[in-house]
């Protein structure tokens, strides 16, 4: 019996999916070919079989139209699913369109006479080719310029994270809204942000994402793939010269979509615009050094003294004239030293009482423009002199805002051991310059910037950029980097003179309050800026001698004597000088010969008595044992308070016991140390003075106003 030859399969070299990409090809080149040629048929055969009645024929064609219409909503469903590009769902639905209204018309009138029939067939031509071409173009040119967001579906796992719309601001900036899918999460998409960037090439912190408070799967990404901060922005002048500081908003410089950075120092603006805020947020200013924190403190110091109702204070104990020299005219208490600093700051709760008291009788809860006070601004540069370990400071910042005083804390680290964690929780607002880890923004800015991805690890390579939080600054503004205005110190230097016309004198309460700290300051008239070619003798660039400052006597002022010129030598007798310096010698040996040391007692030796005084000789005495001197506790009271009110007066502004003993041994009490521990308790209590806390100053006392004031607190 002959065995049967089995047919062997053909050998194919191509893969799988190369055979199934051949097929696809096929089908989409051949397609719409097949319908037009083929496609007249069952079209004539439906209308030869319904032309005898015309209600079958009416249905027939109601049916092609409404599944022609279904057709198309399935294609649009499918191709939204498959987030197909826009112009690719129309051309599909196009398709749908043309088929179904052929068919549909084929039906009714049929293919059978010479001018349906050309229509049928040009028709068809005509998109069968412009199938083939939109089939072939557009499929090359999608494949070179894919949307990258399909890209990071597929190689990071963006799936069930749908981008709804993106758009760019044409500041290199672009904005994209995600949906997340699928139970989802925004923060499942916050993860995958570092990947996200990378398969991008941007840097760390360009790309942002907040979420919205009503809808947890909304969330916006914000891309920044450019940096338009690069070349920075020149300072623009003050943002409203002679307007109130309750006005409008300050402006310190850019974002880097090209918006203004504004703050809200006072929470009270008459006009606010997007800066609404409400409350006064004391503000931590945080870098390494370099990164431009002291730019930014005297932007604010420049905008401020453009304004009226308002007064700065600047505490810089490390180099004040190197920072603020340029803008010291500007500054209605410049604060320079450590001790100066410390006092500052034990009096500052009583101008805070005297403040709110003043407000609290008006009605007021808290400062508004116009109310009488001026809005204190206080800029502590290189805090960590002073705001480490700080009772006072901390105390200040929970009860400042109600007075309408605003504090910058400017630091280059806000951790436990430069500022105590409780000053930094009353601190909620910041700026945040360049860091060496950008993890530490976590002491300065809120978290929900450094959730939405702000990383200011930049160091001080670039000099002003920052990021600003609180203040008014709406949250989603929080993560957007910034850059301060490049501005010269002579700019801001002629700004703050041309300021002073306008510049609100500090009111009467704030004042008396601050006492004799604040009538004894340091003040200066004129700016301290680096010489240029032609201007080494102008005197505007001197700082003006402070008010309690002594002048210098002549004397002191003069030259040091160096004899009388040699013309006049000549006119001088030498027997005359010679018996000058005779007479001098001999004065000098009768001064010496009264004088009983040295040797007068050379010839005593420790076993020996030593002779009793003469009795005519001087006795030293340390007063107290005449009863015509002794003091009464009251006047021994009125002389200590006269000799603090002429040290305050003096400029003296800490003392030793020591050097009021001469008191006690005239008051007439058997227990003077008690007395003056009385006092002492007593003048504590009425904030004259206060003990020095500083490790150089143990056992002293801080002097913080006369007890002759007129608010003696008895």
């Amino acid at each position: 019996m002959a065995r049967r030859a089995s047919r062997s399969k053909k050998f194919d070299p191509r893969s799988d999916e190369e055979i199934q990409e051949s097929r696809g090809a096929r089908l989409t080149y051949g397609g719409p070919w097949a319908v037009t040629v083929l496609g007249p048929l069952p079209v004539e055969l439906a209308h030869v079989a319904l032309t005898g009645n015309p209600t079958a024929l009416a249905l027939a064609s109601l049916g092609l139209a409404g599944t022609g219409a279904a057709v198309c909503r399935l294609m649009s469903h499918i191709d939204a699913k498959a987030k197909r590009p826009k112009d690719q769902r129309i051309w599909h639905q196009v398709n749908t369109g043309v088929v179904t209204a052929a068919a549909t018309l084929g039906t009714v009138v049929g293919v059978d006479t010479p001018a349906t029939a050309a229509a049928w067939f040009l028709g068809g031509v005509g998109m069968a080719a412009a199938n083939n071409l939109w089939s072939k173009f557009y499929k090359a040119g999608s494949e070179k310029s894919a949307s990258r967001w399909e890209k990071l579906e597929s190689e990071i796992g963006l799936a069930k994270h749908e981008l709804k719309e993106a758009a760019s601001n044409g500041k290199g900036t672009v904005i994209a809204t995600v949906e997340a899918k699928d139970g989802a999460t925004a923060d499942d998409l916050a993860r995958r942000i570092p990947a996200m960037a990378s398969a991008l090439k941007l840097g760390k912190g360009r790309i942002t994402h907040t979420v919205d408070d009503d809808d947890s799967s909304q969330v916006t990404l914000r891309v920044q793939v450019a940096d338009l901060l690069k070349e920075g922005f020149p300072w623009r002048g003050p943002s409203a010269f002679g307007a109130s500081i309750g006005d409008v908003p300050i402006r310190t410089g850019r974002y880097e979509d090209g918006e203004d950075v504004l703050l809200n120092l006072t929470g009270m603006l008459r006009d606010p615009g997007p800066l609404s805020n409400g409350n006064v947020e004391h503000c931590i200013a945080m870098g390494v050094n370099g990164a431009g924190k002291t730019q930014g403190n005297q932007l604010i110091i420049t905008e401020v003294g453009t304004r009226t109702e308002a007064s700065v204070i600047v505490i810089d104990c490390s180099k004040f004239q190197q920072d603020f020299g340029h803008v010291r005219h500007g500054i209605e208490w410049p604060i320079d030293k450590k001790d100066a600093a410390r006092r500052f700051f034990k009096i500052l709760p009583n101008a805070i009482e005297k403040r709110t008291d003043f407000l609290a009788a008006k009605g007021m809860s808290k400062w508004e423009p116009g109310c009488g006070l001026n809005f204190l601004v206080i800029i502590g540069e290189e805090a960590a002199d002073f705001a480490a370990d700080n009772e006072h400071y901390q105390k200040i910042l929970r009860t400042a805002r109600a007075a309408g005083i605003w504090i910058l804390t400017s630091i280059q680290r806000a951790t436990h051991n430069n500022m105590d964690t409780d000053s930094r929780a009353n601190s909620p607002a910041g700026l945040c310059f360049g860091l060496r880890d950008g993890a530490d923004s976590q002491y300065c800015l809120p978290d929900e910037a450094v959730e939405a991805g702000a990383w200011p690890q930049w160091g001080n390579r670039k000099p002003g950029y920052h990021y600003a939080a609180g203040l008014g600054i709406p949250e989603e503004r929080w993560h957007v980097t910034a850059r301060t205005e490049l501005a010269s110190k002579r700019d801001q230097a002629d700004a703050i003179t041309a300021g002073a016309a306008i510049r609100t004198p500090l009111d009467a309460t704030t004042a008396e309050a601050f006492g004799d700290l604040y009538t004894n300051r340091t003040t200066y008239d004129a700016p301290l800026l680096p010489k240029e070619e032609g201007e080494e003798n102008n005197p505007q660039q001197q700082a003006a001698p402070a008010p309690a400052a002594p002048a210098a006597s002549p004397a002191a002022a003069a030259p040091a004597y160096s004899g009388p010129p040699e013309e006049e030598m000549d006119d001088v007798d030498e027997d005359t000088i010679a018996r000058e310096v005779e007479e001098l010698n001999e004065m000098l040996q009768n001064v010496l010969d009264e004088d009983p040391e040295p040797g007068e007692y050379d010839h005593l030796r420790i076993e020996d008595e030593i002779e009793a005084p003469a009795d005519d000789a001087p006795v030293l005495s340390l007063g107290g044992d005449d009863d015509a001197d002794k003091l009464t506790s009251e006047q021994g009271r009125q002389e200590l308070y006269k000799r603090l009110d002429t040290w305050v007066r003096e400029g003296k502004l800490s003392f030793a016991p020591r050097e009021v003993t001469d008191i006690l041994l005239r008051v007439g009490l058997a227990d003077t140390k008690r007395w003056f521990y009385r006092e002492r308790d007593r003048l504590i209590e009425r904030k004259v003075i206060s003990e020095d806390e500083s490790e150089e100053g143990f056992g002293h006392y801080d002097i913080l106003r006369s007890p002759l004031s007129s608010d003696n607190g008895e």
